[in-house]
């Protein structure tokens, strides 16, 4: 029936064919194997995800937070600058209104000086 082979055994499924069904069952065990190590791999790869997923969310916090930390430090830093930028323009302005105080005083004097001059030169004249 099936020539020169040399198990013809194999091709004979009468008997009840017992190593047919172990052969069988040892397929079925493969794929459940397989089947149970997908589905892990498809967990460990949700959790990667999951853990991946978490550490980007705390790297952009901490990237957030040193953003606001450095632009308040830029703030402030311009703060004093302005500040210290106004004190020295306050200080030059206060020296040009003592000059020109000064100099102001010195005009009222001869200013007296003047009117009082006319005033009794008009006086005399009289």
């Amino acid at each position: 029936m099936f020539g020169t082979f040399a198990c013809p055994e194999v091709f004979s499924f009468r008997g009840g064919g017992g190593w047919v069904k172990e052969i069988l069952d040892d397929i079925k065990d493969a794929e459940s194997r397989a089947k149970a190590m997908v589905e892990e791999a498809e967990r460990e790869a949700r959790s990667i995800l999951a853990e991946a997923h978490r550490e980007a969310e705390k790297l952009i916090s901490q990237a957030r937070k040193r953003g606001e930390e450095a632009s308040k430090n830029i703030l402030e830093d311009a703060k004093k600058e302005a500040q210290k930028e106004a004190l020295t323009l306050r200080a030059q302005y206060d020296d040009e209104i003592k000059k020109l105080v000064e100099k102001a005083e010195g005009r009222i004097q001869k200013a007296v000086d003047l009117i009082v001059e006319r005033i009794v030169t008009f006086h005399g004249n009289c």
